[in-house]
């Protein structure tokens, strides 16, 4: 093989032979792979369709019976490339055709082996369609970016994340803890919130001054875009199904850490009552200093007075003592604008509704983590990435399906998913 010459010419005119390149041999091999591949595929394919166990069949529309009516050729986009392919058809007196080899060999759309879908789903997860179909384009299939955007909507529908996740149990002296926050994606009515949920168990084995270390492998994640009622839902589903509650008992110690938005502990009380929960540290204490900004102003001048007020106050917060921030709060309204001190009240009231989920030293001598950064993260790794590129505008279906691909990728769940719809084709 390495002997393979190709004509050619030297300077003068004359032919000479020259050894291939490494690289052209390679292209050479690949190709001839592909195309023995394709037509090993055609002939494979086109025995099995030529096969009929019944003259009649069940009609997926009406349910009633659709008899063989004739061969229909129709083209298949396998790894190796096209193949033709004619399989029986069947006529129902609806008027319904049915078409039930593509479905027995797990064709998707009567056009996309698994291989293919598989391949196309991934890569819109992780590339806009353009690019995604572009990067298909060279691996030798050919589908256009509004072709690809169709069909991940299409396979995702209905699809639930939960689904694909297999339950785990905690180890002793671990524990579980569910997350969610919201970031926004554009849309073509404008920015709309992202809801996305995390748990994941702690590891038993960290060291005891390491609050915030988890186990990775029990990360899972589900976002979409929607109401809190629908996401609510999802969350609790994906709790369920990893192995929140699956003893049907109280035991297990469940953990929920979020910021102050309202509908995150709505849906905590409503799902997870009985939970310890947890306002994210790092948030509590950004509202101290938004708290100092209002009372000294947000001046180079200022910022001395605002870090030496924090520092202060911050050790009551960690303490749990909220009713002495409270008070170091409306201290600061004292004497100041009407407004300035109508604001101030607001945020000693945020600290007030929260006051029990804030009660830190407490939680980190039980062992809790106190700050929310799984979260944080899946809302950039999930989300962003993938969703909030130049020019994006999402409609609801769209970004949905798409982020139903990447929580399958990140949770571990993805040839699961393959794995039992290829079980039921």
């Amino acid at each position: 093989m390495s002997d393979i010459c190709v004509e050619s010419e030297d300077e003068n005119g004359y032919p000479f032979l020259r050894k291939n390149t490494t690289e052209t041999l390679e292209a050479s091999v690949d190709q001839a792979c592909r195309e023995l591949g394709r037509k090993v595929l055609e002939a494979c394919f086109s025995e099995r369709a030529a096969e009929s166990d019944s003259a009649s069949v069940a009609c997926q529309a009406c349910g009633g019976e659709a008899r063989r009516l004739r061969q229909r050729e129709c083209y298949i986009e396998t790894l190796c490339g096209v193949i033709r392919v004619s399989r029986w058809v069947y006529q129902c007196v609806c008027g319904a055709s049915v078409v039930p080899w593509d479905s027995q060999e797990g064709l998707k759309d009567g056009a996309y082996t698994l291989g293919v879908a598989k391949t196309m789903c991934r890569l819109a997860a992780r590339l806009d369609f353009r690019e995604a179909a572009e990067e298909l384009k060279h691996h030798g299939i050919r589908v256009s970016h509004t072709t690809l955007k169709d069909k991940i909507q299409r396979w995702a529908s209905g699809e639930s994340v939960s689904t694909y996740v297999d339950p785990e149990s905690l180890e002793p002296g671990s524990r579980w803890y569910v997350s969610c926050d919201g970031c926004y994606t554009a849309s073509t009515q404008g920015w709309q919130e992202v809801k996305v949920g995390c748990l994941y168990r702690d590891d038993p084995r960290r060291d005891p001054g390491a609050i915030a270390s988890t186990e990775s492998s029990s990360l899972r994640y589900v976002a979409s875009r929607g109401d809190a009622v629908n996401f609510g839902s999802q969350w609790f589903d994906l709790a369920t199904a990893s192995g929140i509650y699956q003893d049907e008992t109280d035991t297990e110690e469940v953990l929920v850490i979020g910021d102050g938005a309202a509908w995150i502990w709505n849906l905590s009380q409503e799902y997870f009552p009985g939970a310890v929960e947890i306002v994210d540290y790092m948030h509590a204490k950004s509202h101290l200093y938004e708290t100092g900004k209002l009372a000294y102003g947000e001046t180079e001048a200022a910022s001395p007075k605002v870090e030496k007020w924090v520092k202060a106050t911050e050790a009551f917060l960690y303490a749990g003592d909220i009713q002495e921030v409270v008070a170091r709060i409306r201290a600061l309204g004292i004497g100041n604008h009407a407004s300035v001190a109508e604001s101030l009240q607001t945020q000693a009231g945020y600290f007030l509704k929260h006051a029990h989920r804030m009660q830190y030293q407490r939680f980190v001598e039980n062992g809790y983590q106190i700050g929310s950064g799984g979260i944080e993260s899946a809302c950039k790794h999930v989300v962003a990435e993938r969703c909030k590129q130049a020019g994006m505008r999402w409609s609801q279906e769209g970004i949905n399906a798409i982020l139903f691909w990447r929580c399958l990728l990140k949770n571990g769940a993805w040839d699961t998913f393959w794995r039992k719809h290829a079980n039921t084709a």
